[in-house]
């Protein structure tokens, strides 16, 4: 039970983490496209484009950390 919370906490913080970074570049890349075509894009795109990269990236946090966790040689105690 202990390896499925850590997994789930490492997945957690990792879609946390690369929601905010996909959030800002997003961002920074339609705003240069915004500076460069005088387009007005719709700024919501980043957070709609950032949710499932967060989503994708808190899954694969989680399953390679599992697996890591259930592969790791067992300590005697």
């Amino acid at each position: 039970m202990g390896k499925f919370l850590i997994s789930a906490g490492i997945g957690l913080a990792a879609g946390v983490i690369c929601f905010f970074i996909s959030v800002a570049f997003l961002a920074l890349l339609l705003l240069t496209v915004r500076g460069v075509s005088g387009v007005h894009p719709d700024m919501t795109l980043a957070y709609r484009v950032a949710a499932p990269v967060a989503l994708l990236a808190a899954v694969a946090g989680f399953i390679v950390s599992m697996v890591r966790a259930l592969r790791s040689p067992k300590t005697a105690n």
